[in-house]
């Protein structure tokens, strides 16, 4: 067997990536303004002087309090929404994987270069659903204590 590159391993991943997301009805993408410069990346060719779009550029966290901060309340508002989604019999995904930290996705969404994605929400109707009731236990004693003082 041969040994391919790494552009056509990552170009058979996208394709692979694009036949098992299009039964999905759904996509949400979150993002963070404020962020820093999000495209920094080392790739460059003679060949292609931008850079590799399917490159995964390298992740940039949070440098200062308020993106902290706001990189925090943007991952509390996913979960929230992935809740409100399931509340309403909807199935989620929260997915952080090396496909939106690239320039083609970050081009696709319409990103600029500060704009940090923190996920990309699959969202449609699950395939089968759990037969099991939810057991709920009781608060007191289990999980409430009271303090003597």
């Amino acid at each position: 067997s041969r040994k391919i590159s790494g552009h056509e391993a990552c170009r058979s991943e996208a394709m692979r990536k694009r036949e098992k997301w299009s039964d999905i009805p759904a996509f949400l993408v979150a993002t963070v303004r404020g962020m820093g410069d999000q495209c920094q990346s080392s790739f460059t060719s003679n060949n292609n002087p931008d850079g590799e779009i399917f490159e995964e550029l390298p992740y940039v966290a949070p440098s200062t309090m308020r993106q902290l901060e706001d990189y925090a309340a943007a991952c509390a508002s996913i979960q929230n929404l992935l809740l409100s989604l399931h509340s309403e019999g909807l199935g989620s995904k929260w997915a952080t994987g090396p496909v939106i930290r690239t320039r083609a996705f970050r081009d696709l969404i319409g990103c600029e270069e500060d704009d940090m994605v923190v996920g990309l929400i699959m969202v449609g109707w699950p395939k089968r659903l759990p037969r099991m009731p939810r057991r709920r236990r009781d608060l007191e004693g289990d999980i409430l204590k009271d303090v003597q003082l």
